[in-house]
């Protein structure tokens, strides 16, 4: 259990992740203003996306903390299984053994009353045994007080020498049966009290197994009690592991709702450029030669009409991106000459060209401060002046809506 992923540990892990949460890195978007200069702006969307990284970070770790304790009930829910097959092995084992000891018990009681009944008829037996003997005693008293059939004691008897030998032979039958009874009780009792040895042996055994009986339940019981005490304590650590994953989707949950919020924050300062319509700077500061949708014919005699304005810049001025964003697009453009293409967000797009040379690459970042190209004769030669549009999408806007116009001198 040490080795698992603790509710303990992800407790910890939660509470750091709750104070990172607290920590002034968190700003809410309501709590923040919009900036309006392009290092105001930075700073709001670095702001916005360490906040966000740190936020994923964190809810990435509750996801890692969260399937952690998943595995970890997972686990213990096994191990609940395995104890559960145990236990009943147990109280299998341990029926079989109170059965095992009932049926002991009962021998035990039948040899017991089975003794009882050998030595009852071994004491009646020891006493008709003794009765027997005292009866034979006097017998033999009686023939010895009578003595030997001799010739005084025929010479005297009343009795005639017939009577007299049928009464010795009557009298020493007496006495052998008398014997043969003695020697049949003793037999007998020599026969039961080797019964009783070999039941008292028995008996003896029997309280052996008893006893080993006996020992063998009380292991199972305390192994039985051990097991109970080991599934509470996996029920008891499964309930902490589903209380930290509660605990974790509350947090990851509130840190999601968060990361949405700083979502939108972030979303909302890509739209700087759509905010800031109508106060944009434009790429050069001087006269508007050609109107947004105003019919055009060029040094060729080409007419047309404009997507964008022509803005007159003398040769040499350099030219900026009128707002933060990524440059698309670097290079010759067929139909528009040397082209900067900027990506400004949401679909925003600046394009400027009719430049002599471009000063920025593809993928660079740039903002109202970033030289992208300059101005040149030679970009100007079949068409006057820098030629500048706005996009969104695929749709044409006119730039004037979009620019500081207080810029834009000796509009035409």
């Amino acid at each position: 259990m040490g080795r698992l992923f603790s509710a303990q540990t992800a407790r910890a892990t939660l509470a750091a992740i709750l104070f990172c949460v607290a920590c002034p890195l968190f700003t809410t978007p309501g709590d923040l203003a919009w900036g309006e200069t392009p290092e105001e702006r930075q700073r709001q969307k670095e702001e916005v996306s360490q906040g966000i990284k740190t936020y994923r970070i964190n809810i990435r770790r509750l996801q890692e903390g969260i399937q952690k304790q998943q595995e970890q009930i997972t686990q213990t829910r096994q191990q609940e299984r395995n104890l559960l097959a145990e236990l009943q092995n147990i109280d299998i084992r341990l029926n079989e053994q109170l059965q095992k000891l009932d049926v002991l018990e009962a021998r035990m009681q039948a040899q017991q009353e089975l003794i009882t009944v050998k030595d009852r008829e071994l004491e009646r037996a020891r006493g008709e045994k003794q009765a027997v003997q005292e009866h034979l005693m006097k017998r033999i008293q009686a023939y010895y007080k009578m003595g030997n059939i001799g010739f005084i004691n025929v010479t005297f008897s009343t009795q005639t020498l017939p009577e007299l030998l049928r009464f010795h032979d009557s009298f020493q039958t007496l006495i052998r049966y008398d014997r043969d009874v003695i020697a049949t009780y003793r037999h007998t009792i020599g026969e039961m009290e080797q019964a009783i040895d070999t039941m008292e042996l028995e008996k003896a055994l029997l309280q052996e197994f008893i006893a080993q009986n006996e020992t063998e339940r009380r292991k199972l019981g305390e192994l039985r009690q051990e097991k109970e005490v080991l599934l509470t304590r996996i029920r008891t650590q499964q309930k902490l592991h589903q209380q930290a994953i509660e605990e974790m989707e509350q947090a990851r949950s509130s840190l999601t709702s968060s990361l949405q919020v700083l979502e939108r924050k972030e979303d909302l300062l890509d739209q700087s450029f759509a905010r800031s319509k109508g106060k944009i700077p434009p790429p050069v500061q001087g006269g508007i030669i050609t109107r947004f949708g105003e019919q055009t014919t060029n040094r060729l005699g080409i007419t047309s009409v404009s997507n964008g304005l022509a803005i007159e810049a003398p040769t040499g001025t350099m030219v900026r991106a009128v707002h933060e964003g990524t440059v698309e697009f670097s290079g010759y453009l067929r139909g528009y000459g040397n082209t900067v293409i900027v990506n400004h967000g949401q679909q925003y797009y600046s394009i400027t060209s009719r430049v002599d040379r471009i000063l920025v690459e593809k993928g660079k970042k740039v903002d109202e401060r970033t030289d992208i190209a300059v101005m040149g004769d030679t970009a100007t030669l079949f068409n006057e002046g820098l030629y500048f549009e706005i996009r969104h999408g695929a749709t044409l806007l006119d730039p004037l809506d979009w620019l500081d116009a207080g810029q834009l001198t000796a509009i035409q």
